[in-house]
């Protein structure tokens, strides 16, 4: 290893220790449920704890009272995992809080493990510099670390999206060599198991991996190996994620769980929040765009703009909200980034070249489906099932949304200055700005708000929400 490389890797290596110490600061400053139904995802993980097994959806211990369900109708790789960590703390301490503590580690390690896998990602993909800003614009935008303070499945799914995202691209390099293929069945394996709205990732794995393979069997005259490879990642896949559904069916009749959870919901939650009670705007006869730019029930401003402004940070039940200026800065940034990539709408999209066919293109587009479908997914559950809008359930696009960012501000910056030396102090200067805004928000709003005047300390930290 030379040099640079030992000084690179030491940086890197402190980086992802300062950012799980980051991650942790938020995670033990807030107060059980502050989050979004944590008790009822937490109540998963306890009972695993406490019983040594995995609850039947629809047992009395689990239910919610009020909404008459619980998380165990969906995956629950995270809570299976939370409950490992709460083994291990037992060992420990016992104390409520504690245990909590350890649970809510999962979604710290997702959280420094997507970092990770965005680095990765990165340095594939652009020069080390963009890279960062890629990397450090995913690891510190306040809606993602908010996912990361407290027990979930949605960091465990977005850590899902890199690792099947960073094996397309080793897939791509070398043509699918066993390493990508068991990388890409473990990613895919995770995703499957953490959280229905990042689905749109293991829809593209197949498009990528066919086509890109289709592509390289034809080069070589060898369509056997597509078969055998395809048969590598099947078979990890099924091993790996076939108990959750044939449990799912043997318990529920229902594969996915979502018409069991209904049925349950329509038997044991209060009359109010029964699903044949619940008013969606699609009863109500708006059209889905309509509910989009519009207004709906006791809300103010319209879905997308609910969903934009919690995607890049909004806390506990969407109560807890960071400056406007905070929210607006982040959000025309990503929205600069994002449409500067159309400057070159063929360069990045164009599916053949030179009559061949471009697998830079192919990655492209199934980037953009995997950015669009959470976005599709979230409108639709708001408008058919129950309006929630939050920019959680669009989280599953962090990473194909900065990789388009980062690459419409490369083209800008590419093209104007010349200097590289120049260049890389510009994507450090923004990857500075982003880490003091993130740690802006978490001093000003999310510790102000959660531990009630108390000054910022070391002290006061060690206290804790406890």
């Amino acid at each position: 290893m030379t040099k640079w490389n030992k000084k690179e890797l030491a940086g890197e290596l402190l980086f992802f220790f300062l950012l799980m110490c980051y991650y942790v600061m938020w995670a033990k400053v807030q107060p059980m449920n502050a989050a979004p139904d944590e008790h009822m995802r937490y109540q998963i993980a306890e009972f695993i704890y406490q019983y040594g097994a995995l609850p039947v959806a629809d047992d009395p211990r689990v239910i919610d009272p009020s909404w008459g369900i619980s998380y165990a109708f969906n995956p629950i790789l995270d809570y299976m995992i939370a409950a490992l960590f709460m083994k291990v703390m037992s060992l420990i301490s016992t104390k409520p809080f504690a245990l909590l503590m350890a649970a809510r580690m999962v979604s710290v390690l997702c959280g420094v493990g997507t970092a990770f896998m965005t680095l990765r990602i990165g340095k594939k993909l652009f020069d080390p510099a963009k890279a960062w800003l890629m990397t450090v614009f995913v690891a510190t935008m306040p809606g993602m670390v908010f996912v990361t303070s407290y027990v979930n499945c949605d960091a465990l799914a977005i850590f899902s999206s890199g690792i099947i995202v960073y094996f397309w691209i080793c897939g791509w390099e070398k043509d699918w060599d066993l390493k990508s293929c068991i990388g890409l069945a473990l990613g895919i394996s995770v995703c499957a198991l953490s959280y229905y709205n990042t689905y749109g990732f293991i829809l593209c794995s197949i498009i990528f991996f066919g086509s890109t393979m289709l592509l390289w069997c034809g080069k070589n005259k060898n369509y056997k190996s597509l078969l055998t490879k395809g048969g590598i990642i099947s078979a990890i896949v099924l091993i790996l994620i076939a108990w959750w559904f044939i449990r799912n069916c043997i318990l529920y009749g229902d594969l996915l769980g979502r018409n069991a959870a209904r049925a349950c919901a329509e038997k044991h939650a209060i009359d109010s929040l029964k699903p044949s009670n619940l008013m969606t705007p699609s009863d109500e006869g708006m059209s889905l765009w309509e509910m989009l730019v519009g207004t709906y029930g006791a809300t103010t401003i319209s879905w997308i703009e609910l969903v934009s402004r919690s995607f890049v940070g909004r806390f506990g039940a969407l109560s807890v909200a960071m400056p406007a200026w905070v929210e607006n800065n982040l959000m025309d940034f990503i929205k600069a980034g994002f449409l500067l990539v159309f400057l070159h709408p063929v360069r990045m999209f164009a599916l053949r070249e030179n009559k061949t066919w471009r697998k830079e293109g192919i990655f492209n587009w199934c980037m953009m489906i995997c950015l669009i479908l959470p976005n599709f997914l979230n409108a639709w559950y708001s408008y058919a099932t129950d309006y929630q809008p939050q920019g959680r359930y669009s989280l599953p696009m962090l990473i194909p949304l900065t990789y388009f960012m980062v690459k419409g501000y490369g083209f800008v910056f590419d093209d104007i200055i010349q200097s590289e030396k120049i260049r890389r102090n510009v994507y450090a200067v923004a990857c500075a700005l982003l880490t003091a805004l993130s740690v802006y928000v978490y001093i000003t709003v999310f510790w102000d708000t959660y531990m009630n005047g108390v000054p910022f300390s070391i002290g006061a930290f060690l206290a804790g929400a406890s």
